[in-house]
Formats: structure tokens, sequence, C-alpha cells
């Protein structure tokens, strides 16, 4: 009986790991350059109504096509992200809700921020769409005689210590398990591979916590690596790259979400 199983699961394990990678393209999203601005909040400008001049109407039968109109009516950066490729058929569904979240002050990811501490940790973070509620920690980094590596975080986030800290310029990174079976510690990023398809919907925000202020992020887009092919990076602006491995049982793969800054509010 117990070879049996122990057959059964070796199999799955050789099936998965002859298709890990398979699914690459299916993580490769990116929010379109031209509707970037209004995802991350930056051009939702409400369309002043035309001026009534007193004239009768034209008959709506005789009504040429009012394209400005159209464009008045429905400009990409106001859509919900699901309507960018048929706008004709826009539904109701507002642009993710609230622009900013209530009681956020909106921000340019290349601002420099003055009136709280940029080298304060992370000790936070929330993604609601993906209910991610978690402590976050610093990193140590491990001695293992001929190379180094970083610790893995223990049923909560890990920050990499040599990137940026939240609110500061370049890219945080944060890593976090999509499950751990064996050595028990955790699963938090159990739902990240999900964010591809959410972000195609709605926005996705990432809340970020210091001791002293709170971040909000917009996920912008999403990748699937190799392990072996993952080098860290940095921006020219306040983003953060979370990742977490993939697929389940064989996690040679690495998912990648990366967002940029568009909020804060001090604590």
């Amino acid at each position: 009986m117990l070879g049996a199983a122990l057959i059964v699961v070796s199999g799955v394990y050789i099936y998965s790991r002859t298709r890990s990678g398979s699914d690459a393209t299916e993580f490769i999203y990116s929010v379109p350059e031209e509707n970037l601005g209004g995802h991350l909040g930056r051009a939702a400008v409400a369309v002043p109504p035309a001026p009534f001049t007193g004239e009768r109407p034209i008959p709506l039968e005789q009504k040429a096509p009012d394209v400005a109109g159209f464009a008045g009516l429905y400009p990409g950066n106001l859509l919900n992200p699901k309507y960018w490729s048929e706008p004709e058929w826009a539904g109701s569904d507002p642009f993710g809700g609230p622009t900013i979240p209530d009681g956020f002050i909106p921000v340019l990811s290349t601002d420099l921020f003055r009136d709280f501490d940029p080298s304060l940790d992370a000790t936070g973070m929330r993604i609601p769409a993906i209910n991610v509620n978690s402590s976050v920690v610093e990193l140590a980094i491990l001695d293992l005689g001929n190379q180094r590596a970083y610790q893995t975080p223990d049923n909560t986030v890990g920050h990499i210590p040599q990137t940026s800290s939240p609110g500061q310029q370049g890219s945080g990174w944060f890593f976090a398990h999509l499950e751990s079976y064996i050595a028990g510690e955790g699963s938090i990023f159990r739902r990240l591979p999900e964010i591809t398809e959410l972000i195609k919907q709605d926005p996705v925000d990432v809340f970020i916590t210091t001791d002293d202020v709170e971040f909000v992020y917009r996920v912008t887009g999403t990748s699937q690596v190799h392990e072996d092919d993952l080098k860290l990076f940095s921006a020219d602006d306040a983003q953060i790259v979370l990742v977490t491995c993939w697929p389940s049982r064989v996690y040679d793969q690495r998912v990648l979400v990366d967002a940029t800054l568009v909020a804060y509010r001090p604590l």
C-alpha cells in the first residue's frame, strides 16, 4: 500500500516537473501604457458638460456620430480595465471604486517625502483582494560556506534588507511562501498568482505599514521566471516586487508582482 502511494506521488511530481514553466505566458501582464496614468490615479479628471446654447437640438435620426463626445464619455483612463478592449460595450462598473482609498494622501511615485522617516523597516502587509494580512520581517543572510543565501520567511512576509524600504525610491523586494507542507513555514502568498487575472478586472492595492506611516502600492504587472533567472533589480521611482514560488509541489519557478506607490497616510 505504501509502495503504491509512493509511486503515485512520484508520478505526480514527475508530471508536474515536466509541466513546470509551461504556463509562464499566463503570468505575463502589464497595465497598458496608455491607461497607466488613470490606473495609478494620476489622470482621473472629470469631463465638463458642454454648455447649453439654447439652440433647438437636431433630431436624433439626423445626428452625425459624435466621436469627440464618445471619447469624453468613455475615456480609457476612466474605464474599468475589463472594458479596455471593447469600450463600446462598457458597463457601469466603476474603475476599482475610489481612485485612492479614503484617508490616504495621493502622491507620485517619484516624490521625495519629508514628513516621515524613510529609513524605517516594513512591519506589516495587507492585500485585501487576496486576503493577505501579515507581519513583515527583515530577512537575514545565511553563510553556507561557499555561498550565501537569504533566510526563508517563517509564517510571515520577508523583506530583502539590501532593497528599498517603504516609501523610498527604488524597488523593495518582498518574499513569502506559496505553501510549505514539510517545513511548516506558512502559505502567506498562496493566492498571489491570482493577481494576474484580478488586475484585468480592477486595480489591486498592496498596503505596507511601518511604525509611523502606511503606504498604498498599486499593482501594475505580473510575470514568471525560472528560479535560476531571478535577479533583483531596482526602479527609478518608488516600487515594490512581491515574489513567491510556483508551481505547487515543484517550486522551481517564481511569480513576480510589480506595484507602484500611489498614496500614504501618517499613523
